[in-house]
């Protein structure tokens, strides 16, 4: 890491804790000051450690941060008068996100080589998991939120799937913390779900921000130090 891109990756860790802090305080201008800048800053960093060498990898995940960065802002008006649209659109973008990132590892190690075609159980946790988690919120899901929120439920447990998928194709801690980041992210969007369809909880903005911070940090750290196996 050279140190120009160190650089953007330490302002984006101190906007992070500047953005938490602003989240426990509830310094809400201080929320939109920062929480905007977080994905660019990550984007920028992921960049510069790559630029130069041709991977779909590296392209799906500077794209990925973009609908990230279209989702931040879009759910930072989720409480306005016009909040479910802009939460169907921050639900939209993010959808796009993880779409783009299991584009990025189905296209780095396809089902046909992947772990997933070996061990076909291990759908089965997610499967489960994903199954129990929208019975438990369902009732309380408008209607015409329904649909939209399964599809993210799905698409969001895929994207992990697309992670365990590559398990034999990256050193074992680089895996690691790919798969930590994307369960860090499906965790933050199940405490997002959690906590506006009718289960809301203490520290609920601040649990949502610090899973999410930390799971696209592991997800971009980890594909800038991956390099495929063969």
């Amino acid at each position: 890491m050279n140190i120009k891109s160190s650089l953007w990756l330490t302002v984006y860790l101190l906007i992070a804790l500047v953005e938490i802090g602003a989240e426990i305080t509830a310094t809400e201008w201080l929320v939109w000051c920062t929480k905007p800048l977080l994905m660019p800053l990550l984007a920028v960093w992921l960049y510069l450690e790559t630029k130069g060498r041709s991977r779909f990898l590296y392209q799906a995940m500077l794209t990925g941060l973009g609908f990230s960065l279209l989702g931040d802002v879009f759910l930072m008006f989720s409480g306005s008068r016009y909040g479910q649209l802009f939460f169907l659109m921050g639900l939209g973008a993010f959808l796009c996100t993880h779409l783009f990132y299991m584009g990025g590892f189905f296209k780095e190690t396809n089902l046909k080589n992947g772990l997933l075609r070996k061990q076909p159980l291990l759908i089965a946790p997610f499967a489960l998991f994903l199954m129990f988690f929208m019975n438990w919120l369902w009732p309380d899901i408008p209607a015409g939120m329904k649909l939209p929120v399964a599809a993210y439920g799905v698409a969001i447990s895929v994207m992990t799937l697309s992670v365990v998928n590559s398990r034999n194709h990256f050193p074992g801690p680089i895996f690691t913390q790919l798969l930590t980041g994307a369960l860090l992210f499906m965790l933050s969007d199940c405490l997002i779900a959690a906590n506006k369809f009718g289960h809301p909880f203490p520290g609920a903005r601040i649990s949502i921000m610090a899973t999410y911070i930390a799971g696209q940090l592991l997800l971009v750290r980890g594909v800038i130090a991956s390099k495929p196996r063969g």
